[in-house]
C-alpha cells in the first residue's frame, strides 16, 4: 500500500470515528448538539463556543449555550442554537 492509499485510509477511518447529533425540541427553543472525540475546546462564552474535532473546528453560535458532559472526548452543548458552521482546521 503507497504512501496515497495509507492517508486515503486514515481520513476514512478518522471519518468513521467522529460523530455529531444534533437534534432539536417541537418549538425549535432547545436544541442539542452532541459531538464526540472533541479534541479540545478552542473558545468558549455564553454565545459562542469553537470545538476542535478530528481535523476540523465546530463553531456553534447560540444564547444562552451550555457546554455539559466534557470528558473522555465526549460534550453536549444545550441551548438556542442560531448557527452551525464547520471549517478545515487550519493546524492539522
Amino acid at each position: 500500500m503507497g504512501v496515497r492509499e495509507k492517508l486515503i485510509s486514515l481520513e476514512e477511518n478518522a471519518a468513521r470515528d467522529c460523530t455529531v447529533t444534533f437534534s432539536t425540541s417541537g418549538d425549535l427553543k432547545a436544541a442539542e448538539l452532541c459531538v464526540d472525540n472533541c479534541r479540545c475546546i478552542k473558545e468558549l462564552d455564553d454565545n459562542f463556543i469553537v470545538l476542535s474535532v478530528c481535523g476540523y473546528d465546530i463553531r456553534v453560535s447560540g444564547t444562552p449555550l451550555r457546554l455539559e458532559n466534557f470528558g473522555v472526548g465526549s460534550v453536549k452543548i444545550t441551548g438556542i442554537i442560531h448557527s452551525l458552521s464547520f471549517e478545515e482546521n487550519q493546524n492539522g
